[in-house]
């Protein structure tokens, strides 16, 4: 989606706010998002690995953002970065704060003179592509962009795209920036762009999503990661019914594409011997592979074996830390590179 010159990446929808007069992000379009589970709705308008995008063709570029009304423990500032193609911007431009009022964020361009003689990552972007990664962890409203500049070109960026879905983990819980996700982090190393629909504390499986993910042709393989959101509320048998649903209606739209599933990370709940926990993990098993057995290209990896220590955990026992994000895209990129991904 472009705006003012700009390229919204990942971003399917923008919701007007008359008070302010500037435009809620989503990451999916509002006929999907009103059917989603009434957490999840909220969760969409949570820009998790969005990006604007551009090329500057003048020395400074100004953004004007917001960071929507926070509650509760939800921290009044949002952490966002800018990135030079696959590079990360120097302490001059990145990282930068949005604050719930507006909030001017003005990017210098950089000397792209040293990073564009190095051989271009495969499949990555080129170095005078302008990335603002937007703060992950709750809503990001846009009034503005003030400059000149032009979208990237296609050739500019990644030729394939790899979309995730699961919990608050993949959405990108606890990761100190939006650049430390387990996510971007997994994208970054094979050589993907990345679509990211996380929803924190939602991942039901809806089947509108499903529905959704399985219609977007701009995906090239994917990611599930199933599960601990229905722990405490579905049983064993319910689990096995949504997630055999919910795979099977994507990749029966979809069978020539890869997709991956997986369960819990290691988290409290295996350190406390809970029972269902594994029993979860083993629905999530046992569907996978009966669907293995009517389409190609489908592939289990329990959890642990992506992330099997309590080392990789922030001290809220749940979610990653950077320590753990970055092994589980490590472990994931490794088991997707065997697979010829």
């Amino acid at each position: 989606m472009e705006l003012e010159q700009g390229l919204l990446y990942h971003v399917d929808g923008l919701l007007r706010d008359e008070a302010w007069g500037d435009f809620i992000i989503s990451r999916i379009p509002e006929s999907v998002r009103c059917r989603l589970n009434e957490k999840a709705q909220k969760n969409m308008l949570f820009a998790s690995n969005s990006e604007l995008r551009f090329v500057m063709e003048e020395e400074t570029v100004t953004i004007v953002l917001r960071r929507l009304p926070v509650s509760g423990q939800i921290r009044s500032a949002g952490i966002l970065e800018v990135f030079s193609g696959d590079y990360q911007g120097s302490y001059e431009i990145s990282p930068g704060v949005v604050g719930v009022g507006e909030t001017e964020i003005t990017i210098r361009r950089q000397d792209w003179g040293h990073i564009s003689r190095f051989p271009r990552n495969p499949g990555g972007f080129a170095p005078q592509v302008t990335r603002v990664l937007l703060p992950y962890d709750w809503g990001c409203a846009i009034r503005e962009i003030r400059g000149s500049l032009r979208p990237p070109r296609l050739e500019e960026m990644p030729e394939k795209r790899l979309l995730f879905y699961g919990s608050s983990i993949t959405h990108g819980g606890n990761a100190s920036v939006p650049s430390r996700t387990y996510a971007f982090q997994t994208a970054w190393e094979l050589g993907y762009d990345l679509i990211n629909l996380g929803s924190a504390g939602s991942a039901f499986m809806d089947q509108a999503m499903a529905e959704y993910i399985a219609g977007l042709k701009d995906w090239d393989a994917a990611v599930f990661e199933l599960g601990v959101n229905v722990l405490e509320e579905w049983t064993d048998c319910q689990l096995y019914d949504r997630a055999y649903q919910w795979i099977d209606t994507v990749k029966r739209a979809q069978p020539e594409k890869p997709v991956i599933v997986t369960d819990f990370y290691y988290n409290h709940y295996d350190f406390e011997e809970n029972e269902k926990s594994d029993a979860f993990r083993k629905k999530i098993k046992e569907c996978t592979a009966v669907l293995e057995k009517k389409y190609d290209r489908l592939y289990y990896r329990n959890g642990t074996q992506i992330m099997g220590t309590f080392r990789g955990l922030s001290s809220d026992g749940l979610h990653p830390s950077d320590a753990g994000h970055a092994m589980i895209a490590q472990n994931l990129s490794n088991f997707m590179r065997a697979h010829g991904l």
